[in-house]
């Protein structure tokens, strides 16, 4: 019994780290963006790392809510999203075509 033991603590352990290695490959961002400032305007940029199905970009324009959107961007495809400067961030909205929906303000 006792011999067994340190085989099934190290099983275990080869488990866990395979079970968190598996978690942050799935949770990998579909995703990245850069935002910057050119002139009075800001310019997001996506660019997609898995097929995405839409993104939107709601910016406060003026004290209104605008809303861009473009849909069915392909993997390593680029999109810009310009629009005037707003001291409250925009949000960004992305489902990817698996039908995960992440939201974040940028």
């Amino acid at each position: 019994m006792e011999d067994i033991l340190p085989i099934a603590c190290a099983g275990s352990l080869i488990l866990l780290v395979l079970a968190l290695v598996l978690y942050f490959f799935i949770n990998l961002n579909p995703f990245s963006y850069d935002k910057r400032k050119e002139g009075v305007n800001t310019c997001l940029t996506i660019t997609a790392k898995h097929n995405l199905n839409k993104v939107t970009v709601t910016a406060n324009v003026d004290g209104d809510d605008v809303t861009f959107e473009r849909r069915r961007i392909r993997k390593g495809q680029s999109v810009d999203f310009v629009y005037p400067l707003s001291p409250k961030p925009a949000k960004l909205t992305v489902e990817v075509e698996s039908g995960n929906v992440r939201a974040l303000e940028v």
